[in-house]
């Protein structure tokens, strides 16, 4: 496991570390003293992938609010899912009032300045207990529906798709940057995707990992879609969604 301090403060780089060491886990620690030179290395070809960031969110030249931002903006270009991946960023601040922001770049966690042990301790146990669960499911290999137009397939990971609408006799999968429409049943979809996937509706079956909120009629989606939900599905969506996040934490 890599984890990596980012932090103009050499005292704060100093104690984060001596704080990871006390947890008796096998890891190792870089340190970066800006956010520069955070993104110079990890731009490298032969830069070693980083599984946990702690990032100082308002450090001096490019604040890690902005390397959080291009972090994220080079995984969304390789096509890799942002929501529930490494890294998981866990920001270090002084200043609280930044936090409403910092969830728009999916942090997983922050840590108040001046630091206590503590809080610490807990906030690296639910980053150890997250990064166990996706490396574990990484392991597993993701689910993958097969696409066929005529005479050739298509490979499609489950994790790339936001939901999947039905349409005649057609489906059509919403990925983050393309639409995908071909001859399939949504309800054979369905059993293929369980429990990750749920239909809130007979024409649409969703990924529980891309739902931001709904409501008793309402759905809304990390891509901004809004979609109609069943009065008939909502109570078993419900139950579902919170299984869901619940196995996810």
């Amino acid at each position: 496991m890599n984890i990596a301090i980012c932090d103009d403060e050499e005292n704060v780089r100093i104690y984060i570390q001596k704080l990871i060491q006390k947890q008796n886990v096998s890891c190792e620690i870089t340190e970066f003293l800006s956010g520069e030179e955070l993104l110079q290395i990890q731009n490298r070809e032969d830069a070693k992938p980083i599984d946990i960031l702690f990032l100082d969110i308002s450090a001096e030249g490019t604040d890690g609010m902005n390397v959080a931002k291009q972090l994220r903006n080079q995984m969304e270009s390789r096509q890799e899912a942002v929501w529930g991946s490494l890294p998981l960023l866990i920001f270090v601040t002084g200043n609280p009032e930044y936090m409403p922001e910092a969830f728009s770049v999916n942090a997983f966690q922050y840590i108040l300045k001046p630091i206590r042990e503590r809080d610490f301790e807990k906030v690296f146990a639910q980053a150890m207990r997250e990064y166990q669960y996706l490396v574990a499911k990484r392991q597993e290999g993701a689910k993958e529906v097969f696409v066929r137009n005529r005479n050739t397939t298509r490979r499609v990971s489950a994790d790339d798709i936001y939901y999947i609408e039905s349409s005649n006799r057609k489906v059509v999968l919403y990925l983050q940057q393309e639409k995908i429409e071909y001859y399939d049943k949504i309800s054979d979809l369905e059993r293929e995707l369980k429990p990750d996937f749920f239909r809130i509706h007979k024409g649409y079956l969703v990924n529980m990992k891309y739902v931001e909120r709904y409501n008793r009629t309402e759905l809304w989606m990390k891509n901004g879609d809004r979609l109609l939900i069943s009065k008939y599905k909502y109570q078993d969506f419900v139950k579902s969604y919170l299984e869901y996040i619940s196995e996810e934490k």
